[in-house]
């Protein structure tokens, strides 16, 4: 006596997958909204309870999860490498100085004046990145980082004040100036960059989620597919340089606000290759892995200060630290977190990995293979 096993429809095993998939998604999605607004929240009520050098060291926390932001967007969505972004940070600070010292321009018009101009720049530098990659295009933005230091910096007078540097006169915002000298002036200088570090976060999530992110990933992975399937690898490569470099740029424009002066020491070529090093230790394709990487790269050179005879380590800390992320973590901090999220909402929801719902697709007679999208997600 044969038995008969019945199975499920072949439309209705895929809807089933599907409907896993996207309550996966939503699930996701809701706890990352809610952990967000979590970490907005502690952050808004940190100018509360800290104050003095720990608030300022926290405000260059959030310059510099901006200068991150733009590797991001550069190294971890389009793919390119740049040896320059502490460079394109300190033309950003400079034309801020600039604009206001010579023409008496408000801070407010400047910055986005500056943010602009860098933007167009950053088109231009990406020209070359048309016909180079890898190795040969990391040499041309570090030569493009040397031009800066030994001519930008150094030689072009208007823009650098005759080699002084910049101090900028405090903006004003709600009757305050935004100066860290005053304890109601900090608070609100805190609160202004960090509105404007999620405001630019938020603007690289929305964008990753769209079109053209879409595109950037497609072109990173294989780009004659891209080309083939029809996404423009010319306008979206200029593109992905023009919007790393005008973040680089707003980050040099928080960073003379919340120093109040510039100088070319912190915008040097060796820095640059330090800023591209903690973005890959904290992972390039991470949003989260931004602010991390800035919160060691502000934050540990400040409490190793505490300790005279640590200080000097740092640098070691840093290579160390890299080295480990290459042999253990490929993806960085950010990734491994990244995964460990994914792994949980697939466990949660009942989702399989991509290539087990193929097999189970295939076997009830499915076509076609589900696909995971840069956050892992199926």
């Amino acid at each position: 006596m044969s038995v008969l096993v019945s199975r499920p429809p072949a439309p209705r095993l895929a809807r089933i997958a599907n409907r896993r998939m996207a309550a996966a998604r939503l699930t996701r999605d809701a706890l990352e909204a809610l952990i967000s607004a979590g970490v907005l929240l502690v952050a808004v009520l940190a100018s509360a309870v800290v104050q003095g050098y720990p608030l300022v060291v926290l405000e260059l926390v959030l310059v510099y999860a901006v200068a991150l932001l733009s590797l991001t967007v550069l190294t971890g969505y389009v793919g390119q490498i740049s040896l320059c972004q502490a460079s394109l940070m300190g033309v950003g600070a400079y034309l801020v100085g600039a604009l206001m010292g010579h023409y008496g321009l408000s801070y407010w018009v400047a910055a986005p004046l500056s943010i602009a101009l860098v933007f167009c720049a950053g088109i231009v530098i990406g020209l070359p990145a048309l016909r180079l990659k890898g190795l040969t295009l990391a040499i041309v933005t570090l030569s493009l980082a040397l031009l800066a230091d030994y001519f930008l910096f150094a030689d072009v007078s208007w823009l650098n004040n005759n080699s002084l540097g910049w101090r900028i006169t405090p903006p004003t915002l709600l009757g305050h100036a935004l100066d860290n000298s005053t304890g109601g002036g900090a608070a609100l200088l805190y609160r202004v960059l960090l509105a404007a570090t999620a405001l630019a976060i938020l603007a690289v999530a929305r964008l990753r989620r769209g079109r053209t992110g879409k595109s950037w990933f497609a072109m990173r992975d294989a780009e004659i597919a891209a080309s083939t399937s029809g996404v423009p690898i010319v306008s979206m490569k200029l593109l992905g340089f023009g919007i790393a470099s005008a973040l680089a740029a707003l980050a040099g424009a928080l960073y003379i606000l919340a120093v109040g002066s510039v100088s070319p020491d912190p915008f040097n070529f060796a820095k640059s290759i330090l800023l591209l090093a903690i973005a890959g230790i904290a992972g390039t394709r991470s949003l989260p892995g931004a602010v991390i990487g800035a919160a060691a790269y502000i934050g540990l050179p400040a409490v190793l200060q505490q300790f005279p005879n640590l200080a000097p380590l740092t640098p070691l800390i840093f290579g160390a630290g890299l080295i480990a992320q290459v042999l253990f973590a490929p993806q960085g901090i950010g990734g491994v977190l990244d995964a460990t999220e994914t792994r949980f909402f697939r466990v949660l929801a009942g989702v399989r990995r991509p290539a087990t719902l193929a097999a189970e697709a295939a076997a009830a007679g499915v076509t076609g293979e589900p696909q995971e999208d840069d956050d892992g997600v199926v």
